[in-house]
């Protein structure tokens, strides 16, 4: 197997398609008119606030602006533009050390292959059965960035998403049609491989309304076939959600989701990155919303809350896992995420 970096960074850009960053823009539109009036945990918030007022301004002002055309720019790159900070890379300023230089230095050379090598390991020694590389294979949406194995191109970070989009898909196996949410997709690369790989799934991302906007470019794109609702597209309330294969969400319509509707609720890393209140609200609506599991990747020594410390309610779940999250270890020896499984108590492993 050889791996290689060389045009790892190559621009792979494709047009991005008018109708689908209409319908984008128009479900952001209505998710910022709501969002005004929503409780305070469903604000920008805590370490979250840094990156929206560094980063998040020009993809802010397009909406506003309603400039489809500056939108579909901005979306055709979104993996090297300033929109997608802080939910894919290396922990380093991208842009100064990858994307803008005639030439990327060895030191950061180094960075990313160790990073590449350490998670590919990971995912190599996990599946618990030989898998086809090709498992790992993604649609070239918004010029990604990545790898060569063997002269194939893959994208950095798809063995995380992955590797848990499995793992999710292992927990939740039924006969019966599934449901999952995951609080704070990011760019909708975990949803990618639960919707490919799980035709009898439906797939749930609530996030902030930026976020959102980003995760379901991102989907619509990735995954033409599918059936995929956005905010405003159906009545959360009342509608037969597992008509849909997935439905993207601003985080504040979390609370508009029936009760006991939800398999798993997954949350990778964000949650411990917000404020007390935020994690107590977001909490009860997993305790509330899944049926079956909950599931998170979080850190355990970060304040103002920690992961052994969010409000589980333990009268309906147990933990029935705890395991170091090693993916982050080959940039960062002393890193302290942890994964966590919750079980219904009233379900059974039978």
């Amino acid at each position: 197997m050889h791996l290689s970096i060389e045009g790892g960074f190559d621009d792979r850009r494709v047009t991005a398609d008018p109708a689908i960053i209409e319908r984008v823009m128009k479900a952001y539109q209505r998710s910022k008119e709501v969002q005004q009036g929503a409780a305070e945990v469903y604000q920008v918030s805590h370490m979250w606030l840094p990156i929206y007022s560094g980063y998040m301004g020009e993809v802010m002002d397009v909406m506003a602006r309603r400039d489809a055309e500056a939108l579909g720019r901005i979306y055709a790159n979104f993996f090297r533009e300033s929109c997608s900070v802080g939910i894919h890379g290396l922990p380093i300023d991208m842009a100064a050390n990858f994307f803008n230089v005639p030439v990327i230095s060895d030191e950061s050379k180094g960075k990313y292959v160790e990073d590449i090598m350490h998670r590919f390991n990971i995912w190599l020694s996990s599946m618990g059965k030989a898998l086809p590389l090709d498992v790992l294979e993604t649609p070239v949406v918004g010029n990604p960035y990545g790898f060569y194995i063997d002269g194939k191109f893959y994208r950095h970070g798809v063995d995380y998403q992955h590797y848990y989009a499995t793992a999710i898909s292992r927990l939740t196996r039924s006969k019966s049609h599934r449901t999952v949410l995951e609080l704070g997709g990011g760019f909708g690369g975990l949803g990618y491989f639960l919707l490919r790989d799980n035709p009898d799934l439906t797939y749930i991302d609530v996030d902030l309304p930026e976020n959102m906007a980003l995760t379901a470019y991102y989907l619509l794109n990735a995954c033409p076939d599918k059936k995929i609702a956005l905010y405003g597209e159906v009545d959360l309330k009342t509608a037969d959600l597992s008509q849909y294969d997935a439905i993207v969400l601003p985080n504040f319509a979390i609370a508009e989701l029936p009760s006991g509707t939800v398999d798993l609720c997954f949350n990778s890393y964000s949650l411990a990155e917000m404020s007390l209140d935020t994690v107590d609200n977001y909490i009860a609506h997993f305790n509330r919303l899944a049926t079956k599991y909950i599931y998170h990747i979080n850190h355990t020594r970060i304040p103002p809350v920690k992961a052994d410390e969010f409000p589980i309610d333990y009268s309906k779940f147990e933990l029935v896992s705890r395991a170091p999250a090693m993916w982050n270890m080959g940039r960062n020896k002393e890193m302290d995420e942890f994964e966590y499984i919750y079980k219904a108590k009233d379900l059974s492993y039978a």
